[in-house]
Order: C-alpha cells, then sequence, then structure tokens
C-alpha cells in the first residue's frame, strides 16, 4: 500500500518572460512546487494530494488538469463559485535573482478551509503519513480559517501524521512580522520536520547563523530540523545529532523561483524511501541546483526526466 502525502496550500497562474513583452503561461505555487518534486523524485510508489482551493473558471479547469498530469491527487481541491486562482508575474535579473509582482488578493485558496469544511472533508485527511504546509498557506487564511487549521493539524498529529513545516516568509502577506512570528512558532510546536531558510529567521527570531536556527528550532520542540541557507548550504539536526552538507556546484543560475520548494520535495522525497537526513540532503541540494539552472518554477518534464536518469535519492546513501 502507498504512502499518502497531503500537501496543502495555493497554487496560482504563473507568467515568466520569455523575450520581452512576451510572457510563458504556467501553474505554480511553494506548496505545488515541492508537490510536484515530491511525486517526482519518490522512487517509490506514494499518493500525494493536493489540499487547496480553485473556482469554478476555465483557467481554474486548466489548473486541475495540470495538477492530474503530475499524477497528483485532485479529490481534496474544491472548488469556489465566488473566486479565482492568483496569479503571479517572475521578473529575474541577470544574476537569476527574481522579483515577483502578485494579483492574488482574491485567490479561491483563501477559502480552502471553509469550502473543505462545508463538504465535510476534514475525515479525507485522517491516515496521513505526512502533511506540508508553509507559512504562506498560514498567510493567505483569515484569522478563524487559521485556527481552524492549527486544529486540524493538532487533530493530525495526536492521530500520527508527519507533520511538515517551511515557513517560507512573505512580509507583504502579514499584517506585522510579529503576527507572522506567532503563527510561525506555533507550526513549529506542531510540527515534527522544520524546513525553513535562514533569511526567514533572521528578519523574524534575530537568528545570524544556521545553527542558531538548529538550537531555536530544537527548543520548539522540533526532533528534524532543515536550514537552507542557498549557496552557503545546509545544517541540520535529527535525533540529536547535528550534521551539515553543501550546496550543490551550479553552472549558471538561470531562475531561483523553486530552489526552496524543490529542495523540500527532493529532501522528503528521499525520506519517504528511507534515506537518513545527511544523505537526503545531498539528493535535494543536487535538485534544487538543477531546477535553478531552468526559467520557471516546474522544471518541463523531457528536461527533468534528463536529470532523473543519472540522478536517483537512493544513490546518496
Amino acid at each position: 500500500m502507498s504512502k499518502r502525502i497531503v500537501i496543502m496550500g495555493e497554487c496560482m497562474v504563473e507568467l515568466f518572460q520569455l523575450v520581452e513583452n512576451v510572457y510563458h503561461q504556467a501553474f505554480a505555487g511553494d506548496v505545488f512546487n515541492t508537490a510536484v518534486y515530491l511525486k517526482r523524485c519518490c522512487e517509490q510508489p506514494v499518493d500525494v494530494q493536493f489540499f487547496t482551493a480553485v473556482g469554478t473558471d476555465l483557467i481554474s479547469d486548466k489548473l486541475v488538469r495540470a495538477v492530474e498530469r503530475e499524477k497528483i491527487d485532485t479529490s481534496l481541491i474544491f472548488r469556489s463559485k465566488t473566486a479565482r486562482p492568483g496569479l503571479y508575474m517572475i521578473n529575474t535579473d541577470a544574476f537569476g535573482e527574481r522579483s515577483f509582482v502578485y494579483w492574488r488578493d482574491t485567490s479561491a485558496a483563501k477559502q480552502v478551509m471553509q469550502l473543505a469544511a462545508a463538504q465535510h472533508a476534514y475525515e479525507q485527511l485522517a491516515g496521513a503519513e505526512m502533511f506540508f504546509f508553509s507559512g504562506i498557506t498560514l498567510a493567505i487564511l483569515n484569522e478563524q480559517d487559521r485556527e481552524d487549521l492549527f486544529a486540524l493539524v493538532s487533530r493530525l498529529k495526536a492521530a500520527g501524521s508527519h507533520i511538515i513545516f517551511d515557513p517560507n516568509y512573505r512580509p507583504a502577506l502579514w499584517p506585522n512580522a510579529e503576527a507572522a512570528k506567532a503563527a510561525f512558532v506555533r507550526a513549529y510546536q506542531l510540527a515534527d520536520v522544520a524546513m525553513p531558510g535562514l533569511d526567514d529567521h533572521k528578519v523574524l527570531f534575530a537568528a545570524e547563523t544556521t545553527e542558531e536556527v538548529v538550537a531555536q528550532l530544537a527548543d520548539l520542540g522540533v526532533s528534524e530540523i532543515i536550514v537552507k541557507n542557498g549557496k552557503e548550504g545546509i545544517s541540520g539536526r535529527y535525533q540529536g545529532q547535528d550534521f551539515s552538507a553543501l550546496a550543490h556546484p551550479v553552472k549558471k543560475v538561470v531562475d531561483t523561483t523553486a530552489a526552496g520548494d524543490s529542495f523540500n520535495g527532493g529532501y522528503l522525497a528521499a525520506r519517504l524511501g528511507g534515506i537518513a537526513p545527511q544523505h537526503a540532503v545531498k539528493f535535494a541540494a543536487r535538485l534544487a541546483g538543477f531546477v535553478v539552472e531552468h526559467t520557471g518554477a516546474i522544471v518541463a518534464k523531457d528536461h527533468f526526466n534528463g536529470f532523473w536518469a543519472k540522478n536517483r535519492p537512493s544513490q546518496f546513501q
């Protein structure tokens, strides 16, 4: 029987520039990117379910078909009659660093908790091996829906699901930094696995090094900690043992849009395959290095297949 992973959050319409005034349209979002790379990188059968909301319009239909093409389960995608998916546009500089313009204030994903509750769907989440969510998942919800999500995560954890959290802090989505920090602390206290970037903790928790982040999260009770720091590499702790890994060398950074998301997906795929954390991060770093050499969040399957032919999580044991 395949393991079941629920990944919750928002998928948006993505526009990235090919040449001046010509844009390619795709679908992406932090947790969706993670879901795609997790599904693509698992060496054993795994049922990845995407938990979100979209509209009833044609672009929402296209989004759902895009999820299905990745062989991701869509039974937890709920339909709003009053909203549509959000949209963002990527602009990248000569070094591959990206900036975004968003149109997401009325995104259907903001209604996901209400729509799921109306359809009595929470029980469908029971029995999941893992439940993954991010700081963006928390940020797009209103206060009551956020409380409902914390209650849901608490029930899942008590029932045996592994809880994974990546803060992925976006200041524009929060009323202030204090609100984000308070929500992230609650999420960390529920998490079995935490996967932050150092930059988030510099802003919200005054951490200066990845080692400080590891210590902060250990104090909050997280047992499996992975701290990402771009080209400087990764620090981690698992069952009280510290470890580190180098970032994978990249010939040319084209677009860093999904660097952390692909790392998350690769890491979780490796862990689901029984790979120890100190080895799983090496595969995840290799995957992230490959992804940033391509434009857009989701690398085209033909290009990804070339990577997959040479790189498997089991090779990093």
